[in-house]
Parts: structure tokens; C-alpha cells; sequence
């Protein structure tokens, strides 16, 4: 073999012009068979897997970088290029990967090895990046995830820097569909200034939808200290955001009165009522005032326009508030909104804004009635013929509380609860004698009754006033005394009567003489001597909230369930193991 490879070269090398030919073409076919040898060698050859600091040794080279994703950016200019921008770091430097075509993405905080060349252009150098196999990962690189609660992190945040954290809260802001970077805060409140805590989230890549503001969100990212704003931020994706369907955004009505605070709720759903005038062009819903606001309908208002007139008529309008730059005004806009129609003429009216929309129209006219939705302000007890009550605009206290005096048709069976909704037919009048508008309750449709409030001992009397009436929960001991029920505080002399209900179970021997969670309606009396007022539990016994018979209190000390009566699906009850001695 030796002897014949040389024999080659020989005729390839030697002066014979009859072989010059020859020897060109021979030549030529080697040079194109090391070429090809060449490029095959660099197809199939690993890439080398380097360290980001060593990125400027490979310009225009194939490599592959390990470390951590830590952000990264759908069509991050918003062209409509198929293109991820990934942030990944390694330790010894930070690299953006710009993934053309590119596959699924795993959650920030995995460890992920990128492929791709090596690109420097005017002093940047970043990884190019083409098809769904140029970013890895297994199993077993996705991140440990710690659950905590925002106070966890205010309690000391930098333990938690670098680290992929999930947090549960109500975010700040509405976030529009195609924001690729946006900031909000998430509060452990859906009421932003009832927020005890706040964590900023600087949030990437686009949700794809709309994140309405006071959502109660899940969300999952790496918590970084931003040195120029001087404050922690937890950075997260878009499209990762878990939206709780469950909870229900309270949609802020608009008042006509305070115009300069509209923008406050750019971008969010909002109501508001007021007189809609409708022509083939324009809408517009106009205040008591005169101002006005464009409305902006779908086609389904239209055409429910075009079937029985809506022009001139007290509306209420559901829509997204966004600013028009063709208007040069605010507009709400159905088209936006997540409700399919601008008005939907079965949706009561809403107190405050059937009031604050024609106020002198509606007592200038005491026969015409309205459907309105509203709150209970305090209890009213049944059995008293139209009694006076009170109607507010939300089911608990918040600042610019509207409250409306109201006379409610009796006598009535049941409590009407503090904070609960009502659905009633009413009609405006004015009250001479009080110099004020008075509702007149024709009938009415309740809401669910309200959570029982939960007392503290501590809060002592001043505070309990305030649940005066109202269902209430509160921990002690029952004992017998001077002929009658007392609940005692633990290890103290603090007491209130107890007026229990029939067959109470929270005297009998399987609950006496143990501290235990009782509920019943707070009343305020006289003393027996009627020189001061004294606290009751009327209609009192333990809670127990599966109505098994054994009471939440001594369930959770027995280890059975308080949300089933028969925790073992056995068909026997806890209350009938427990009396038989099985638990």
C-alpha cells in the first residue's frame, strides 16, 4: 500500500510534461476532497462548551454556553419576528442568546445549554441562535421553587436574592396583551393602599391577554436588588403568570366629579352611568354636569340600539378605559373590555352612580322606579314594619363611603346582614323633615349573608361596637354561672352572657369545660340593674361548620375534618365515632 501511494506522488510530482495534465487534475480532485473532509469535520465536530467570559476568543465560531435563564423576551420589538431574547448567566458573566425559530421555553431559574455563534457588532457580542434544538434542558434542571408569602420576603430579603421564588398576590395594574416589559406592584390587598406589603415585579414578554388590575395572580421569578431605583425586584415572564379565575376584580365605577383621577385607571375595565346619547357616529354618556365621556360600542349595542332606542336614556356602561388620541379625551371601550356588550340593560344599576348620574331628574320624579344593587350598612332585625335602614356602594368600609337613607317594606322573617348585597326595586324621594334623598324600597332580592365576623378579646368594647348585630365569632369557655351562660376568656375574669340556641352541642359532655370557637349575633343590652350596656351571644353555640356535631375546635384536636361530617366516608358521622370512642 506504502509502495503504491508512492508510486502516486512520484507521477504527481515529477517534471514529465506528458503527465502535467494529468497531475493538475489530480491535484485539483485532492484540494476538493480535503475541502469537503473539512466541512464535514466542522458539521459533525461538539461545539465547544466555553465560559461567557471567553465569548470574545470564538467571534463567528459555533459554541455552546451552560448556565442560568434568568429572563427572557418574546418579539422583543414587537414585529412580529419568530425570536426569543434569553438572558442566560453562568457565573462568570451574563449573555443574551437571540433564538430565531425558536421551541418552548422552561422556567426562569433553569439550567440551560445554549448553542449558537458567536456575534459582535459595535462593541456588543451576544449568541445567534436558529431551531428548536439551539436551547437544552432536562428534568432535572428545572429549579427548586420555594413558595413563600410577600412578608416573607419583607422580613429579609436578601437571603432570598438569586433564588426562583413563587409568590400569591393581587397585582397593581392592568397589563395590556402585547407589553414585552412592563412593572407593577403585587400587594397582599386587592385594595392597593390596604396593601400591608408590596413586591415590585419587573415583568417580561408579552402575556398574550389582558391581566385586569387587582387580579389575584401567581407568580414565579428570580428576586434581584435594583441598585438605581434602590429597591428589590422579583423578575418575572408574562406568559407565566397564573391568573385566579376564581377571584372576582372589582371593577372601579368612574366618578364625574373627579376627572383628574381617571388616568388612575388607565387601562383597567371600569362602569359608569349617566345619560347615553347615541347617533350613527359618535356615542357619548354625559354627567350631571354636562361632561361627558365617548363611548365606544361593539356591534352588538348597535344593533340592540337599532331594535329599541337607547338615545337619551340613563345607562350604565361597562368598557376598558383608554385614552383616544383621534378624540383627545378619555373613551370606554367595549371593543377592549372583557364584557361582549358596551350595555347590558339587565345589569342593576349601581347606587352610587344612578345618584351621582341625574340626582334633581330622579326626585323630580317619585313614580318612576329603579332596579339598583347595593350593600346593607347595618343589620336590620326582622319583625319591625318598614324600618329605616341604610344602603352603601361597597359590602365594607372604604374611603368615600355613599351612603343612602332607605326605607325597607316589613315586617320580614329574616335578618337583613351587615354588608350583604341587595338586588331591590326603589323609587327617589326627598325627605323634608331630614333635608335629604330617601329611597323607597318596593321589594327587594338578598345576596349571600356575609362571613361572621371574627372578635378578638383585645379589641375590647369600642371595637366591638362595630360588629353590633352582626354574626360573630369569638374563642372562650362556657361555664354556668349565677343561673345562667357565661362565655369566660382564657385564663381571665372577661366574660359575655350567653343566650344559646336550641340544642346547643356546645354544653354537652363532649365540649363542656374546653376552650372553643362560638358563634352567635352580638347584641347590645341593659344590665339587669339598667344602669349601663352589657354584650350577648344570642342564638349561641360552638361552630361547627360541617354540622356533624362535634364543634371546628374539637374536630381539629381529634384530627377529624371540619368541612365533612363523616371524614372516612365509612358511613358513620365523627360525632358517632367520637361517641363511640373510635376517634
Amino acid at each position: 500500500m506504502a509502495d503504491a501511494v508512492k508510486g502516486l506522488m512520484d507521477k504527481i510530482t515529477n517534471d514529465d510534461p506528458e503527465t502535467r495534465g494529468q497531475q493538475l487534475w489530480v491535484m485539483f480532485a485532492l484540494a476538493m476532497f480535503l475541502v469537503a473532509t473539512l466541512n464535514w469535520y466542522a458539521y459533525v465536530r461538539e461545539p465547544e462548551v466555553i465560559e461567557v467570559r471567553q465569548l470574545l476568543e470564538y467571534k463567528n465560531e459555533v459554541v455552546k454556553v451552560e448556565g442560568t435563564l434568568i429572563s427572557w423576551v418574546e418579539d422583543p420589538y414587537a414585529s412580529g419576528d419568530d425570536r426569543v431574547d434569553a438572558i442566560i448567566d453562568d457565573g462568570t458573566g451574563v449573555v443574551e442568546s437571540r433564538w430565531y425559530r425558536p421551541g418552548d421555553m422552561p422556567p426562569i431559574g433553569t439550567t440551560v445549554t445554549v448553542m449558537g455563534d458567536v456575534i459582535e457588532y459595535d462593541g456588543r457580542i451576544w449568541i445567534q441562535s436558529l431551531g428548536a434544538g439551539a436551547m437544552e434542558w432536562t428534568s432535572s434542571d428545572l429549579p427548586d421553587v420555594e413558595v413563600l408569602a410577600i412578608a416573607d420576603i419583607a422580613q429579609d430579603p436578601a437571603s432570598y436574592v438569586g433564588e426562583v421564588i413563587q409568590l400569591t398576590g393581587f397585582i397593581s395594574k392592568s397589563i395590556t396583551p402585547d407589553a414585552t416589559f412592563t412593572s407593577a406592584y403585587l400587594g397582599d390587598h386587592p385594595n392597593y393602599g390596604n396593601s400591608e406589603h408590596q413586591m415590585h415585579l419587573i415583568i417580561r414578554s408579552a402575556k398574550g391577554e389582558w391581566i385586569e388590575a387587582t387580579s389575584k395572580v401567581e407568580v414565579q421569578g428570580i428576586l434581584t436588588y435594583q441598585q438605581r431605583d434602590l429597591r428589590w425586584s422579583l423578575q418575572v415572564q408574562g406568559p407565566e403568570i397564573l391568573v385566579d379565575r376564581n377571584h372576582i376584580v372589582n371593577i372601579p365605577q368612574l366618578d364625574w366629579n373627579a376627572q383628574a383621577t381617571w388616568s388612575y385607571q388607565s387601562g383597567q375595565t371600569v362602569t359608569m352611568t349617566g345619560v347615553l346619547t347615541t347617533t350613527s357616529e359618535d356615542w357619548a354618556l354625559y354627567g350631571p354636569s354636562g361632561t361627558s365621556i365617548c363611548v365606544l360600542p361593539t356591534d352588538e349595542d348597535r344593533q340592540a340600539d337599532a331594535t329599541e332606542s337607547m338615545h337619551n336614556t340613563l345607562q350604565t356602561v361597562e368598557g376598558r378605559l383608554l385614552w383616544s388620541e383621534t378624540k383627545a379625551g378619555w373613551c370606554i371601550d367595549a371593543n377592549e373590555g372583557t364584557s361582549p356588550a358596551l350595555v347590558n340593560p339587565e345589569t342593576p344599576i349601581n347606587l352610587l352612580a344612578m345618584l351621582s348620574a341625574d340626582p334633581v331628574g330622579m326626585v323630580a320624579d317619585p313614580d318612576t322606579t329603579y332596579t339598583l344593587s347595593a350593600y346593607i350598612k347595618y343589620a336590620v332585625e326582622p319583625g319591625v314594619e318598614n324600618e329605616e335602614a341604610y344602603f352603601v356602594d361597597s359590602a365594607s368600609y372604604s374611603p368615600g363611603w355613599t351612603t343612602v337613607a332607605v326605607i325597607v317594606p316589613g315586617p320580614r322573617s329574616a335578618w337583613l346582614e351587615s354588608g350583604q348585597n341587595i338586588i331591590a326595586n326603589v323609587s327617589v324621594g326627598w325627605d323634608d323633615e331630614d333635608m335629604r334623598i330617601r329611597l323607597t324600597v318596593h321589594d327587594y332580592t338578598l345576596g349571600a349573608v356575609p362571613s361572621a365576623r371574627t372578635l378578638l378579646w383585645d379589641d375590647g368594647a369600642t371595637q366591638w361596637s362595630y360588629a353590633r348585630d352582626q354574626n360573630v365569632l369569638l374563642n372562650g369557655r362556657a361555664e354556668f354561672t349565677d343561673n345562667q351562660w357565661l362565655l369566660f376568656r382564657d385564663g381571665s375574669n372577661e366574660s359575655v352572657a350567653l343566650n344559646l340556641q336550641g340544642q346547643a352541642i356546645g354544653v354537652d359532655e363532649y365540649h363542656a369545660n374546653q376552650s372553643m370557637t362560638w358563634a352567635g349575633r352580638l347584641r347590645q343590652v341593659q344590665s339587669d340593674d339598667g344602669m349601663s350596656l352589657v354584650y350577648t351571644l344570642d342564638q349561641a353555640d360552638v361552630l361547627d361548620s360541617d354540622g356533624d356535631g362535634l364543634g371546628d375546635t374539637l374536630e381539629q384536636n381529634i384530627g377529624t375534618s371540619t368541612t365533612s361530617e363523616d371524614t372516612d366516608d365509612d358511613g358513620e358521622t365523627d360525632r358517632e365515632e367520637h361517641v363511640n370512642g373510635q376517634t
